[in-house]
This record gives C-alpha cells, sequence and structure tokens, in this order.
C-alpha cells in the first residue's frame, strides 16, 4: 500500500457500502462516528486553530518515523492520549448528512494538496507539519478507518 499519495475517494461508493448498522471489524466507532472523526481531522489544515502538541519535542521524531513512516497501516486497536479522550458523540443528525460534510472537507483538502496551499500546520501528536506530511497522514488515517468498516482492503 503506497500512502504517499492522497486518497481519491469515490462518495457513490461510500454512500452505497456504507450504512448506519455496517459494524466496525474493529474499534469502537459506529459508522457515522468514524466519518465524522475522519472529516473533523481535515480541520488540522482548513482551519487556523491553534493545536496543542501533546507529544514531547523530544520524541516527535521518534513517533513521526514508527507511525506516520512506518510500512503498512497503524495498527488496529492504535490509541493514543488524544483519542482517548475524545468524546465520539456524533454532530450530524445522520449519517449521509456526515458523509456529504466529509465529501465538502474532503475535496477542499484534496484541491488545497493539489495547489501546494497548505503551510505547515499542527497536528495533535505528530507536531508541526509539511504538506507531505499531511498527505501521508490523512492517506494513513483514512486507509486505517475504511478499513475499520470493510470499505478497504
Amino acid at each position: 500500500m503506497n500512502f504517499t499519495k492522497f486518497p481519491n475517494i469515490d462518495f457513490t461508493t461510500l454512500r452505497n457500502e456504507l450504512n448506519p448498522e455496517t459494524p466496525a471489524l474493529f474499534g469502537s466507532l459506529n459508522a457515522q462516528q468514524m466519518i465524522e472523526h475522519v472529516s473533523l481531522i481535515y480541520d488540522y489544515v482548513l482551519s487556523n486553530n491553534k493545536v496543542k502538541v501533546l507529544t514531547p519535542a523530544d520524541k516527535i521524531e521518534k513517533v513521526k518515523r514508527a507511525f506516520l513512516w512506518s510500512e503498512g497501516g497503524f495498527k488496529r486497536g492504535i490509541t493514543n492520549e488524544f483519542t482517548e479522550s475524545l468524546s465520539f458523540e456524533c454532530t450530524l443528525a445522520n449519517l449521509a448528512l456526515a458523509i456529504d460534510e466529509y465529501e465538502k472537507r474532503h475535496l477542499l483538502v484534496a484541491n488545497a494538496i493539489k495547489e501546494n496551499a497548505i503551510i505547515d500546520k499542527t497536528h495533535p501528536i505528530f507536531g508541526l507539519l509539511n504538506i507531505e506530511e499531511w498527505t501521508q497522514f490523512f492517506t494513513k488515517h483514512t486507509w486505517h478507518h475504511f478499513n475499520q468498516f470493510g470499505l478497504v482492503k
């Protein structure tokens, strides 16, 4: 699996294959929670909100090598201080609306990457990331959660 190319999502297929009853193969999120979670992560590059880095500065490069630049995807059951403390309550009325919002954000980020418009932004685990690192993260993160629901292999 090459994780360096930003994922090209077929949203029609996603809408047809994912429904509120689709069971997770691992993890505790339901389908709508997963879509809202993956969508909200795009806010790190779409907004100008300040992000607190939870990883000690002297460990960031090690964490990037171990997770961001490792071969293969994130392991099933992976957790971190950030996700363990999050509430995954859905904010949208249903899965269809969550997918619509995800598509909007995904396309905004895809266009920003295409236009080289993502300046260095901060991730709570990996610290300051450049466009190449964000592409790597978004690709691995999306693949991990889509794998969680059997949408990719």
